[in-house]
């Protein structure tokens, strides 16, 4: 009898076993975030940030205080009197808060009434410096979301084109303020 009762003990104790599992096994594998770049059209389109730059706050035509920042891709950069040089991906956003003192942090919605929490978002695949045409798609809806990270900034961007096409990214680093 005592056999018996120990082979039964360890026949369930097998079976707990082999039909339990990890907490974490029926959750769904998700890719990691990625940061400093941007998809775009079909989804498998995308291109990588390098850098941000930002304006002073300025009062707008609207009732909102504009702040203009500029993300650059690879192959531009700033010279020595802060202008932009090279050929590249630029992408231009202008955000509407409701204070001078500094750059905004919260979620803004995609609008062109330049009224506070308002952004406005263009990209331009191939902006080159030496040219006086450079095309640019807008964005026509959707969010920006601005939140200090570390020292710097993580802008998160999810919006609709002109072009009825996804765009949405993350950029995180320094937004330096042009002096």
């Amino acid at each position: 009898m005592m056999k018996k009762i120990t082979t039964l003990l360890f026949m369930a104790a097998a079976l707990v076993m082999t039909t339990s599992c990890d907490s974490d096994d029926d959750l769904p594998v998700s890719q990691p975030i990625q940061v400093n770049t941007f998809c775009y059209g079909d989804q498998t389109t995308n291109f990588e940030t390098i850098g941000a730059i930002r304006e002073e706050p300025q009062l707008s035509g609207g009732t909102g205080v504009f702040t203009e920042v500029t993300v650059l891709g690879d192959g531009l950069q700033l010279n020595d009197i802060d202008e932009i040089e090279g050929a590249g991906v630029l992408m231009q956003i202008n955000f509407y808060g409701n204070s001078v003192d500094n750059f905004q942090t919260g979620l803004y919605q995609i609008a062109s009434t330049e009224e506070p929490a308002d952004a406005s978002l263009s990209y331009s695949l191939d902006f080159d410096s030496t040219s006086m045409l450079n095309a640019s798609v807008e964005l026509e809806s959707g969010f920006i979301r601005v939140e200090t990270y570390q020292t710097g900034y993580a802008i998160t961007v999810d919006g609709l084109d002109t072009n009825g096409d996804e765009f949405h990214g993350v950029y995180l680093g320094n937004v330096a303020l042009l002096q």
